[in-house]
């Protein structure tokens, strides 16, 4: 019955309209989640909160409620032992960091004197993870990349990936600009194929030039050859790239442990987080169609004054009063044609 009545009052269409005032996928969820309660302290706690934001929102403006994602799912492959990527990390990292500054700004308005009891009680149980935060973005810059001040290890097996890649260049460069090399080259640079620098070889050369072939071009015409003066150093490149690669797994790995001694807090924030988002969405929401806090009773009576349609446009919506469970116990509403069509 209730699922019948929702879809006959467009419920799902008025939801929608929340989606364009939400700021993450945390808030997106509570809002899929809504549906309507009869229980009055359960509202009256709802319509609270919305009152609380929308007094934040018009003392302040907005609030800081960017860079906070949706991270329970990484967080429990975590708890579990899995190793987490640089990307998952860095959303943890940037999570942790919306929740710290959200119950900053909150509580310095609570200590500004401005009375938020819920929202006070909801920013309370977030827990800083200060420490864990700060280890992550040491190791992990702001587009998703390991630094080299991740570990002494690390930048040392960049510096020699570096200096191999700058010596393979120069000699394949002193190969590309020689007179005897240039006639067999297709084009005068140095690329990559396989994971391995190249230079371009003309088909017919192939024997004269000697090396390993890697790779050719459509046509066939064009073979990219690694020379023989270069295979040792492209195998020391090759060697210190796997150790790089093993190192940064082995320093994500540690990372996730980190993660993984604060499941529980992470958890708690997200909520905390989700929560918030969802609050300060129905504020702006409340804001745009100019809301009013509605008083309720026990007397299971409805008295609006100049209420209006929610899904007509402001410019076409005519206010009504509506005034039931006093003088009037029922209210019909008809259509245009209910008086009927005239008959010819």
């Amino acid at each position: 019955m209730l699922a019948k009545v929702l879809r006959v009052l467009e419920y799902e269409k008025m939801k929608e309209q929340l989606y364009e005032h939400v700021s993450s996928s945390l808030g997106r969820v509570k809002i899929k989640e809504l549906t309507p309660s009869t229980d009055k302290d359960e509202i009256s706690i709802w319509l609270e909160q919305t009152y609380e934001a929308t007094k934040v929102l018009r003392l302040k403006g907005q609030i800081p409620l960017g860079g906070i994602f949706d991270i329970r799912a990484s967080v429990k492959r975590a708890e579990i032992g899995a190793s987490l990527n640089a990307a998952e990390l860095l959303e943890i990292a940037s999570t942790s960091y919306g929740a710290r500054r959200l119950k900053k700004f909150i509580e310095e308005m609570i200590e500004d004197e401005v009375e938020l009891p819920l929202l006070g009680g909801i920013v309370r149980v977030i827990i800083p993870l200060t420490d864990m935060e700060r280890e992550i973005k040491q190791c992990i810059s702001d587009n998703g990349e390991v630094l080299d001040s991740a570990s002494a290890q690390l930048r040392g097996f960049r510096q020699q990936i570096r200096s191999l890649e700058s010596g393979i260049r120069s000699k394949l460069e002193s190969i590309t600009r020689s007179q005897s090399s240039q006639k067999m080259l297709s084009d005068a640079i140095v690329t990559i194929r396989n994971d391995r620098f190249v230079v371009p070889v003309k088909q017919e050369y192939r024997g004269s030039f000697g090396g390993i072939v890697h790779d050719q071009s459509a046509s066939g015409a064009t073979l990219f050859i690694e020379p023989q003066a270069v295979v040792t150093m492209n195998n020391q490149l090759r060697a210190a790239k796997m150790s790089e690669a093993k190192e940064i797994e082995r320093i994500l790995h540690e990372l996730t442990g980190k993660v993984a001694e604060f499941v529980a807090e992470l958890l708690v924030n997200v909520d905390a987080l989700g929560e918030l988002d969802f609050i300060f969405t129905k504020a702006r929401y409340s804001q745009k169609i100019k809301a009013v806090q509605p008083k309720l009773n026990d007397r299971f009576s409805i008295s609006l004054f100049k209420a209006r349609h929610p899904l007509i446009p402001t410019d076409e919506v005519v206010p009504i009063d509506v005034d039931l469970g006093q003088s009037y116990s029922s209210l019909i509403i008809t259509g245009p044609n209910t008086g009927g069509k005239p008959s010819h």
